[in-house]
This record gives structure tokens, C-alpha cells and sequence, in this order.
């Protein structure tokens, strides 16, 4: 039976985000390649050289590397099996062992020979640093003790080659009822057992482990806008076992037994598995929709100020009250989608009333688009923290001539990702109905007309502000619609509808 369930099961306590002395753990939460700051990306072509064993299964890795490539050539990927390949730009892999590239157990851990094919290969090209076998479908029969000795192999190997980091994987996910590769409800299980024997040795011993199973349970649904993890009911004898299986969605023989999206789906935890191992430490990770009620046409943010080349390269956030310090500039604005800076900060408390900004974390400064959605300088990553929470997270968002909002509720978050909505819910900012206006029908989008971003609109914002830019065209905080101009429908349309709104954050 198929079933479909939306939560997030911790298998165990490794987190893709953790440094490498604390284990890596590479799963369906490290499918995003715009997490990714692209220097992460660069720096693994530049440093990572990858000894890569496996047998067809294991291609689903390097026909996912090849599709992510063939889509965007900046993840440049190159391949050999007779020596490691030298191409500037991108990420170097030796395929296989020497001479061959279909590697079972017995040609890499599991007998004497294996081992000194692999011990080759590390000692002919003493450039590697990683080094990985993929398994097939052996975990389906293995015992526990089979499996101990692959953990145990690997071990002695990273003994042997202490500047090698060696990683471990899970085996595929595919045996389970109504797969076409085997409907073995029996070998599933034990799969799944077997499978859980090296997460939890990886988990114990600080390994880096490529959970290849675990990516093929889960299924994003762009419908639902869920993941849909794909389970079955199993009797071992004594009770009833949620057994983890392949989800349906890639239950199709395009490449290395699966479908095209798994294979990428794996591709894409490479490069995230390749950036952690260079160095890449991605904390937390926010994503974050908002609008703005001065440019919002109905639809989404204009962006005259970007097409005008009139927002700077630089943040804007330094003078008072912001006096924020913080080195954000870009060369030049990084697509035609840019709207303009936000100042982000992030408060760690126990309840909203009590984030008050000695409970500030962090702060940021970075894009707004005009699908709303908030961007770090490079125009399309997440925006990423290194911090560590120890309350509840809440998110307060600064522009220069709208009022501030905060979070009325903790953003919710699961492996290192956190998300929030303002849009949707007058309820989602803080103060409700008086922290943000509805700018169109049940569209919900912070209060133009604070000027001089003292929390107030009033007779200050007009007088000092609008007044004193009137007939001024540029990047003004009188220009409440930021459409490059201080004119008469700043004032007549934004500043007087809401003269008397008064910023909900607390202080």
C-alpha cells in the first residue's frame, strides 16, 4: 500500500548542515541547488577531486550530475576511469576503479583484491579527497554482519588514507510492493533494517553518509506543494513496521532503473554534499514572502526603480535608525527582478510580545522581488544565518519609507530551512490588522508612507520628507511608490490614507 504522509521523520540526529567533525548527512532536504552560494560551488570544482565507485544504480548520481550540467554548464562536471581528470572549472571525478567502471562490493570492500583496486586508485592519484561506493541492491539480502563488514572496510580504509574522506551511503530504496524492480515486501524490510544500520554507525561515529534511500522515499508534490513520503505496512512477527519504499513518482525506467527527476534529484545532493565538504556552512536558511504596498499594482512589485538604475549598489540601511554597519554591495543589480534593499533581523525569543531587540540575533541586509519573495545579493539564493536558536525564531523585516513588520508567529522550520508568509494573513504580522494593510483582496503587504522611518506616519513624513523632495526624481524616501519620482500621488495616495498608522514591532 501507497501511502502519502506529510511530516518530516528524523531518522536519525545527523543534520546536512553540521560541520564535518560532527558527521554530514546527505538526504531529501539537500535537493535545493539556490541554497548553494555559487563560491561554494566554485570552490568544490576548484578542491574537491571525487573517486566515485558503483554499478548501474550508482549511475543515477552521474546521470543527475550530467542533466544539472546540461542545464546550466556552471556545474561543470568531468569524468574518466583510468586516471582522475584535470579540467579547470569543474568537479574532477574518477569513475570507477582502474580500468573498469562497473564496481560491485567484491571490486571495492568486500575481498582483498577490491580493496587494493581501491587502494590503486588513492595511491595512483594522490589528488583525491573523497572517496565513495555506491551500493546496488545487495542490502536487500545482506545480514547484519554483511553490512558490518562494508562499515568495517571503510573504516580500515580511512585509516589507512587519513587525507581521503570516505563516504558511506544507504542502499536503494526500491524493493517494496508494486515497484518494478522487486515487490519483495520481505527483502524490503530487511533493506530498510540493514539500511538503518548504517545511518545509525554513521550517526555514532561522525561519518559523512549519502542517504540515497531516504531521497528516494520522498517526492515533492508541486500541487500540494508538499513532500509526500511513500511508506508500507509490514509484519515482522511480532508488529506492524512503517517500511520506507520508493516513491510511485519514480517507479519508471528512464536511467539507472529509476526516472530522469531521481536522477537529478541525486545530482542535486551531490553539489550540496560537495559544498559541505569544501567548507560550506549553511546554518539557517530563510524564506521569506512579503510585499510592499507603494509599488504593488495588484499583481506584483513594480520594479521602476530598478529599471531606472536608481537603487544603489550599495545597502542603504547605514544612516539612523537602522545604523546598520553591515558590507552588503554588489557590482551591479543582479536581475531585472530586483525591487529594492530590505534590512532583515531575526529575534530569538520565547513569544512574540517578548522579541523585543535585545532578543536580536542577526541582522542582514538583502533583495526584495516583486513575486515578493526575499533574496541574498546574488538575486536568487536564500537568505542563510549562522546562528543558533535557542527559543523560538521571529523574523522583522525594515524599508525605508514603509513601516516595519514582525512576525506574529514563530517561523516554522525543520533541518536548517525556515518559512513565512506575511501575505496571505493579516494575522501573520505582528499586530494584526494594525502591523500591515490589505493592499488587494486578501492580499495583505506593508503600510507605505514612513518617510523618515521613525515607526510613525505623520506630519514629519510629509513636511521633512515629501515636501522637502517634492519634484525630485532618483531613490527618495518620499517616493512612497517607488516609481523614481517624488510627486503629488506619493503624498495624495499613500501618505494620507495612512497618516496615523503607527509600526507593531515591539521595542
Amino acid at each position: 500500500m501507497f501511502k502519502s504522509y506529510y511530516l518530516y521523520p528524523v531518522l536519525f540526529t545527523l543534520i546536512g548542515s553540521q560541520a564535518l567533525s560532527q558527521g554530514i548527512l546527505i538526504d531529501h532536504n539537500c535537493l535545493e541547488l539556490t541554497q548553494i552560494p555559487m563560491n561554494w560551488i566554485d570552490s568544490a570544482q576548484a578542491n574537491q577531486k571525487w573517486h566515485y565507485a558503483h554499478t548501474s544504480h550508482g549511475g543515477q548520481l552521474t546521470i543527475g550530475l550530467d542533466r544539472i550540467e546540461a542545464i546550466n554548464p556552471t556545474y561543470d562536471v568531468a569524468r574518466a576511469n583510468s586516471s582522475l581528470p584535470t579540467v579547470s572549472g569543474a568537479l574532477c571525478i574518477f569513475d570507477g576503479q582502474e580500468g573498469f567502471t562497473y564496481i560491485t562490493p567484491e571490486d571495492y570492500w568486500r575481498t582483498t583484491a577490491g580493496m587494493n583496486n581501491t587502494r590503486d586508485v588513492l595511491n595512483n592519484n594522490p589528488m583525491i579527497n573523497l572517496s565513495q561506493w555506491c551500493w546496488c541492491t545487495q542490502v536487500n539480502t545482506y545480514s547484519e554482519n554483511d553490512v558490518q563488514q562494508y562499515l568495517d572496510s571503510i573504516s580500515g580504509l580511512e585509516v589507512e588514507f587519513p587525507d581521503v574522506t570516505f563516504i558511506y551511503m544507504t542502499g536503494n530504496a526500491q524493493t517494496g510492493p508494486g515497484n518494478h524492480y522487486n515487490q519483495n515486501q520481505a527483502q524490503g524490510y530487511n533493506r530498510y533494517l540493514r539500511n538503518e544500520q548504517i545511518r545509525n554507525y554513521c550517526n555514532t561515529n561522525n561519518k559523512v553518509l549519502f542517504d540515497f534511500a531516504d531521497i528516494d522515499c520522498w517526492w515533492y508534490n508541486p500541487t500540494s506543494e508538499e513532500w509526500e513520503w511513500s511508506t508500507y505496512e509490514y509484519w515482522n512477527g511480532s508488529e506492524t513496521i512503517i517500511v520506507p519504499f520508493e516513491h510511485p513518482q519514480y517507479n519508471i525506467e528512464q536511467a539507472g532503473h529509476t526516472s530522469y527527476e531521481n536522477c537529478e534529484n541525486k545530482g542535486k545532493a551531490v553539489w550540496w554534499m560537495m559544498a559541505k565538504l569544501a567548507g560550506w556552512d549553511h546554518g539557517i536558511s530563510i524564506n521569506i514572502k512579503v510585499l510592499l504596498e507603494g509599488p504593488f499594482n495588484g499583481i506584483e512589485i513594480n520594479t521602476y526603480l530598478n529599471n531606472s538604475g536608481h537603487i544603489p549598489l550599495n545597502q542603504p540601511y547605514t544612516d539612523p535608525p537602522w545604523n546598520y554597519l553591515g558590507t552588503e554591495s554588489v557590482l551591479a543589480i543582479p536581475n531585472s527582478d530586483i525591487v529594492d534593499w530590505l534590512l532583515i533581523e531575526l529575534r530569538d525569543a520565547t513569544n512574540a510580545g517578548s522579541a523585543i531587540p535585545s532578543t536580536m540575533v542577526s541582522q542582514q541586509a538583502a533583495f526584495l522581488t516583486k513575486n515578493g519573495m526575499i533574496v541574498g545579493i546574488d538575486g536568487t539564493s536564500n537568505l542563510t544565518f549562522n546562528i543558533t536558536i535557542l527559543d523560538e525564531l521571529f523574523l522583522v523585516l525594515w524599508h525605508r519609507n514603509h513601516l516595519g513588520v514582525m512576525s506574529a508567529y514563530p517561523l516554522n522550520g525543520f533541518n536548517g530551512v525556515y518559512n513565512y508568509d506575511f501575505t496571505d494573513q493579516a494575522e501573520k504580522a505582528y499586530g494584526g490588522v494594525l502591523g500591515q494593510k490589505e493592499i488587494s483582496t486578501s492580499i495583505w503587504g506593508l503600510i507605505a508612507g514612513d518617510g523618515n522611518a521613525d515607526g510613525s506616519i505623520n506630519e514629519f513624513d510629509k513636511i521633512a520628507v515629501w515636501e522637502f523632495q517634492a519634484g525630485e526624481e532618483g531613490y527618495f524616501n518620499g517616493d512612497f511608490n517607488m516609481n523614481g519620482q517624488v510627486v503629488n500621488p506619493d503624498k495624495n495616495d499613500f501618505w494620507i490614507l495612512n497618516n496615523g498608522s503607527e509600526c507593531q514591532v515591539p521595542d
